[in-house]
């Protein structure tokens, strides 16, 4: 199914023991746009602590009662490899966050989560351990990066040849955990809601450092294309 961000962000974290805090954020990568992790607020009962979760430990995603349900426990995740809120995400603590759970290293495989198309648990096979195995490994993940997609909203989003609007939302789907659609607001209509719906394989480049996405075609192209008065009419047409 395909859900909004905004709305994942809104919904909370259930545990196998329980209610364990909400979605704060979500990192993908800028290679594939598959969602790698969720951030979860704990700050209720892990103070402190920049609680990543990958979509290999999801198990259900409730619409109706806007949780997800995760297959770990809080001791699990208490015991986890810890990341400061202050520091940043090396690619050290990441390869040990997926070590200490077993979720699947996407960065090996061609497939969207390294061996498969979806993100199951992949506990890694004994010679993953040997020295040359393990360099390759680490010149495959340098090829991703992780971004944000709280900071990701308000990028600037331009056809080849003018502005088109500003992200204020993106669209992912449940089965691949993977980013499918930007939604861009029109920027030449400030008195009412017009919206713009752009395939993530529609985006020709990023400039992360100016928050600049750039989509193929013209600017006549690239808004001669259905436009939705409300964010609400987005998802049924899709």
């Amino acid at each position: 199914m395909l859900f909004f961000t905004s709305e994942l962000k809104t919904y909370n974290i259930h545990a196998a023991d329980g209610e364990m805090g909400k979605v704060k954020d979500l990192y993908f990568d800028d290679e594939k746009w598959a969602i790698r992790y969720a951030i979860v607020d704990t700050r209720k009962w892990l103070p402190g602590r920049r609680v990543l979760l990958s979509p290999s430990s999801f198990i259900t995603l409730n619409e109706n009662d806007k949780h997800l349900e995760i297959e770990c426990d809080k001791e699990k995740v208490r015991n986890s490899p810890s990341i400061s809120e202050e520091s940043s995400i090396s690619k050290d603590a990441e390869d040990s966050l997926i070590g200490y759970y077993g979720w699947s290293r996407y960065w090996t495989g061609n497939m969207l989560w390294g061996a498969t198309d979806r993100p199951l648990a992949q506990f890694p096979p004994a010679e993953e351990s040997q020295p040359e195995v393990y360099n390759q490994q680490l010149e495959e993940q340098s090829r991703y990066n992780l971004r944000s997609e709280d900071e990701t909203i308000d990028f600037k989003v331009h056809a080849n040849d003018g502005k088109i609007g500003a992200v204020v939302d993106m669209v992912f789907d449940s089965e691949y955990w993977k980013l499918r659609y930007l939604i861009v607001q029109d920027s030449e209509t400030f008195t009412k809601e017009q919206y713009f719906v752009f395939h993530t394989d529609q985006i020709e480049s990023v400039d992360w450092f100016e928050k600049d996405i750039y989509i193929k075609g013209t600017l006549t192209e690239t808004k001669n294309v259905t436009k939705y008065s409300s964010k609400e009419q987005i998802l049924t047409s899709l």
